[in-house]
């Protein structure tokens, strides 16, 4: 019978456990608090305008479905609605 040294008392192999922080510590090696601060608002604030772009994106294009059906007398106009606001 062979023995592993990698079994802890229960009998679980160890060398598939992925240690818990690992990814953080090697992105962030190195740096400040301030520069991992930093990085992490940057990272946010990329993250919020890419989701604002994806909106924008969206609602322009519910716009100009709205315009078409305008058009082919299929949609009403809400009160104060104006779709020649590009």
């Amino acid at each position: 019978m062979s023995y592993n040294n990698n079994l802890d008392m229960f009998g679980r192999d160890l060398s598939l456990k992925k240690p818990l922080f690992s990814d953080y510590v090697a992105r962030f090696k190195g740096m400040s608090w301030a520069d991992i601060n930093f990085l992490i608002e940057d990272e946010e604030e990329e993250k919020e305008a890419k989701r604002k772009q994806a909106d924008r994106i969206e609602l322009c294009k519910i716009h100009e479905e709205r315009k078409q059906l305008y058009a082919q007398g299929l949609y009403e106009l809400e009160e104060g609605e104006d779709l020649d606001y590009p």
